[in-house]
């Protein structure tokens, strides 16, 4: 009875061994060559129920990716067991292989250089498992060629040939320049070339005339190479016609100067100009309050352009004013990650107002706009004076050239919130128009004549 009871216990602890062995829900990844796995049952264990096991087979540098199973004895009954094989590094991607059963499949092979497989047990009826093997075949090299500007604060870049030799008369550039960036670090961590006919030299490209501050070709790798105040670098590999070595890889850091937020009122008087949140290419500042007042000097038209836009949706505002009468009047009003469209005031004075809460920001903002001033336009541009009557008018009205224009014009109406609704091609030596508004409700408009995309003239109408 002693001898039953301690070979029962022996049994047992062999099985939970066996258990403690199989196939757990953390992904095993494979990064060998070549190689083979299992279920992890054991010999003579059956797997456990309710399993839910990966393998991502991701071998360094390959191309494709063959699997082959050596034995294979799972529950068949609805295939309620099986081993699926997926084209790439998810469940998301194609699937091209099942295994159930105790039939051996064939030969599975990938298209790219990683596969995913996943075994499933449900609550049931198990069997002794699988065992499979795979090999890989190497990616074919993709060398370097021309030119490539790099403006991420940070990256890495190679000679692009992979596991196998780069190529004979290589000749590459990289020109490393963050916008902001005040010092650049480059750092080799992989480097072999023929010595003293294969090379990678590194130039200080600050001053936009490359000078050049280091020089490697063997097989050491170089010591760390910054430029500790520039913001342009140029890293350059050229190799000979003949003998090559396995290449070399990189990667460079770089600091900004800090951020300089805006803040309080600034007034701008040219006829254009740009301005921004003030950030750079860091988030903007918690609690911002910042106003910009566009006033060019007599100016009758203003139209704001956004070239970037990410704020806290909901929470941090750029406003726009028509501030033409000293009083703004809101006409405007941004928040979130949509580039706002081009905002056109017919007025003489744009107030753009920037707030920010006390918690969560993002990467800001950038403006520009530009202004029509009439000063003297008339004699510059315009041949003769421009009449529209009647005006104020109810359906229609004439504009009418006393000197005609022996260039093509454009006439161009806007509401009072700068919205354009209706363009019309003027053709040249033409002496009148007629501007058709019966689908337009009464009130006052505005309108600009151009020539070659310039503004002549601008002027008010009023439907009543």
């Amino acid at each position: 009875m002693i001898k039953t009871f301690y070979a029962f216990v022996l049994t047992t602890v062999m099985f939970i061994q066996y258990a403690s062995a199989q196939c757990a829900g953390t992904p095993m990844v494979l990064t060998q060559a070549s190689g083979t796995f299992s279920d992890g049952s054991g010999p003579g264990v059956n797997y456990a129920d309710n399993l839910n096991c990966y393998w991502l087979i991701s071998p360094t540098g390959a191309g494709t990716v063959s699997l082959t199973f050596t034995s294979l004895d799972l529950e068949l009954y609805l295939c309620s067991d099986k081993v699926r094989i997926y084209d790439g590094s998810d469940t998301l991607s194609a699937l091209i292989g099942t295994a159930c059963g105790v039939t051996l499949p064939g030969t599975i092979t990938s298209t790219g250089g990683t596969m995913l497989v996943r075994f499933t047990s449900d609550y049931s009826y198990e069997g002794a498992g699988w065992d499979a093997a795979y090999n890989s075949t190497a990616a074919p090299a993709v060398y370097c060629s021309g030119n490539t500007t790099l403006t991420a604060p940070s990256g890495s870049f190679t000679d692009g040939s992979g596991l196998s030799n780069y190529s004979d008369n290589a000749s590459c550039t990289w020109l490393i320049q963050p916008p902001a960036a005040t010092s650049i670090t480059l750092t080799f961590s992989a480097f072999s070339t023929q010595a003293g006919q294969d090379f990678v030299k590194v130039y200080d490209n600050s001053t936009g005339t490359p000078v050049q501050v280091g020089s490697y070709s063997g097989n050491s790798i170089p010591s760390a190479v910054t430029l500790p105040s520039g913001n342009s670098m140029i890293v350059e590999f050229t190799s000979n016609t003949s003998g090559t070595d396995l290449g070399w890889a990189a990667s460079y850091t770089s600091t900004e100067a800090p951020p300089v937020y805006c803040s309080g009122t600034t007034t701008l008087t040219s006829v254009s100009g740009s301005f921004d949140d003030g950030s750079g290419s860091s988030n903007y500042s918690d609690n911002a309050d910042c106003t910009w007042l566009i006033q060019p000097i007599n100016t009758t038209s203003i139209t704001l352009s956004f070239s970037s836009f990410n704020t806290q949706g909901g929470m941090d505002f750029v406003k726009v004013y028509d501030n033409s009468t000293g009083t703004p009047s809101q006409i405007g009003s941004y928040s979130g990650s949509s580039i706002p469209s081009s905002l056109t005031l017919p007025g003489s004075a744009m107030l753009v107002k920037f707030t920010s809460n006390g918690s969560v920001n993002d990467l800001g903002w950038a403006a520009s706009y530009t202004s029509i001033n009439t000063t003297g336009i008339n004699d510059i541009y315009l041949r003769g004076s421009v009449t529209i009557f009647p005006n104020p008018f109810h359906q229609s009205a004439t504009l009418q050239f006393s000197a005609p224009e022996p260039e093509a014009c454009g006439f161009i109406m806007y509401d009072i919130l700068g919205n354009s609704l209706k363009k019309i091609e003027i053709p040249p030596f033409t002496s009148s128009i007629v501007i058709d508004a019966k689908s337009l409700p009464n009130g006052m408009y505005f309108y600009c004549i151009t020539k070659n995309n310039l503004p002549i003239h601008t002027g008010k109408m009023i439907i009543e």
